[in-house]
């Protein structure tokens, strides 16, 4: 008899299809170019990408990846870059082969080893899941001592959240159709700030190391990232 899903599983794979049925034809872009836009300081990908060039040779892991195409550009500077998702979305793209595919509901305790991984990553992720004390810990478990984690998080901080819950309204930290797609706020499950993701990174040993600005007008987000920057790439270091 076939597994069924997990009511976790049923809840991402619908969103997932949803979001494919929405972004029409897949560009594909050599990895070279895709680089060259993960480099540009504004991107969330941006500490990402020059923690792996600065630092070669490294074993990642990215969590819930981003995409195939920034996977494969990504893995061109590791000696292996992990990903893993609770829904295969990888499609009918060839991805290298140092870029080993994981099937697994992030909301169980990670499918690696204590100390496994050089740099773990995840963008955009840990917003989704249900626990982000279980998140927080597993990721610093899986982690080398003195190894990176690199993650990036909407701030509901942010000066534009705050104007919309003054005027009544649910602040988006997703995109402004959610409504419409059905799902609320972007299916994100809990909110952040700057200064309580650095409590509870430290609370499971990961010292802050740096905090990126991400997207445009960063002349002006770099002067208080905590309210003027919507989303926020953390770099964190594990003690």
């Amino acid at each position: 008899m076939p597994r069924l899903p997990s009511p976790a599983e049923s809840f991402y794979l619908r969103s997932h299809r949803l979001n494919e049925s929405l972004g029409g034809p897949k560009r594909i872009r050599l990895p070279d170019l895709v680089l060259k836009e993960l480099s540009q300081r504004r991107h969330r990908y941006y500490c990402v990408s020059k923690h792996l060039q600065e630092h070669p040779n490294l074993s990642a892991l990215e969590l819930g990846f981003g995409s195939p195409e920034i996977a494969a550009a990504l893995a061109s500077l590791v000696r292996s870059y992990h990903i893993v998702d609770v829904v295969d979305r990888r499609g009918d793209s060839n991805l290298p082969d140092n870029v080993p595919f994981t099937q697994a509901d992030l909301n169980h305790d990670f499918p690696f080893s204590d100390d496994q991984f050089d740099c773990t990553i995840a963008m955009m992720v840990i917003e989704h899941l249900f626990d982000p004390f279980q998140s927080f810990c597993e990721i610093a478990r899986i982690t080398r001592r003195g190894g990176k984690v690199l993650i990036n998080l909407p701030n509901i901080g942010s000066f534009r959240c705050r104007l919309q819950l003054l005027g009544g309204r649910i602040p988006i930290t997703s995109s402004r159709d959610w409504f419409e797609k059905r799902e609320w706020d972007g299916n994100h499950l809990h909110y952040f700030t700057v200064s309580e993701t650095i409590r509870i990174a430290a609370k499971y040993g990961l010292t802050l190391d740096s905090v990126h600005s991400v997207g445009n007008h960063l002349w002006l987000k770099d002067l208080r990232p905590s309210l003027f920057c919507h989303e926020i790439s953390f770099a964190f270091s594990k003690r």
